[in-house]
């Protein structure tokens, strides 16, 4: 399966280091196809990166968004215009199987139980952790799309999600691509989750803790060794003095 991403950051020394850890972190723990979908080709800090680091079997697809959706109403235009415009309509378009990882989580651990399991349903995601004062307010989980495994793109189909939109004029769920896929799935009946593939494969970086070198969750309900580290929100890798950050960041010095 391709790892995918979507690269839409400002050229700032910031995001610059967290595009190149995760492309650090995938290629250390999988030699599978990355595909990165973008609006512009890589700036030259990250082309510099992959070159030096000697990354092969990265495809950078230089893609357009669609303008048939218009947020210009909704408070945060510019996120929802993204990441419904660009990265849902383009991740819509894929037609080979595969595993979407936001650039802000980085992999933290080999893929095969992610392989074994996408056997099994076409489309596979990890609900919410159950976060005090971000998530404990959710009545009933609400998957988090920054990490998806998508055995049958056409799972995902733009159409349906248009029609969600223009019935709703809004998003029902927190999040925007995010909110549209759990509207479909609960409408569909449709469980994406899969019993191998639990909070440990999407959880938030601002409880992790490295024990040993190895990422744990701590301090939640549940706690768990973490194989996907997603800094999202306000913990950034730069905020929550990361390892991984600060050594890639280490390596571009030298660029």
């Amino acid at each position: 399966m391709n790892i995918v991403t979507v690269f839409n950051y400002p050229d700032s020394e910031e995001y610059n280091i967290m595009c190149c850890a995760w492309l650090k972190q995938v290629r250390k723990y999988t030699n599978n196809k990355i595909v990165v979908l973008s609006k512009k080709p890589p700036v030259v800090t990250i082309e510099k990166f992959i070159k030096s680091q000697k990354y092969d079997k990265i495809e950078w697809r230089v893609l357009e968004p669609t303008n048939q959706v218009d947020f210009t109403n909704h408070p945060d235009c510019k996120k929802a215009t993204h990441n419904v415009n660009f990265k849902l309509y383009n991740l819509c378009k894929i037609t080979d199987p595969y595993i979407f990882i936001d650039a802000d989580a980085f992999l933290m651990s080999e893929i095969d139980i992610l392989i074994e399991a996408s056997k099994t349903k076409p489309m596979i995601a990890i609900n919410h952790q159950n976060i005090p004062g971000e998530t404990d307010h959710l009545k009933e989980p609400v998957l988090n799309s920054g990490v998806m495994i998508v055995s049958n793109p056409r799972f995902l189909v733009w159409e349906n999600f248009l029609k969600i939109l223009a019935r709703d004029q809004g998003f029902r769920w927190p999040g925007t691509d995010q909110s549209l896929i759990n509207s479909f799935c609960k409408e569909a009946n449709y469980d994406y989750t899969h019993e191998e593939v639990g909070y440990g494969w999407n959880s938030w970086s601002k409880y992790t803790v490295f024990e040993e070198g190895l990422p744990f969750c701590r301090g939640l309900l549940e706690e768990h060794r973490v194989f996907v580290n997603h800094y999202w929100n306000k913990s950034k890798p730069w905020k929550v003095d990361c390892p991984i950050y600060k050594e890639t960041k280490r390596l571009l010095v030298d660029l």
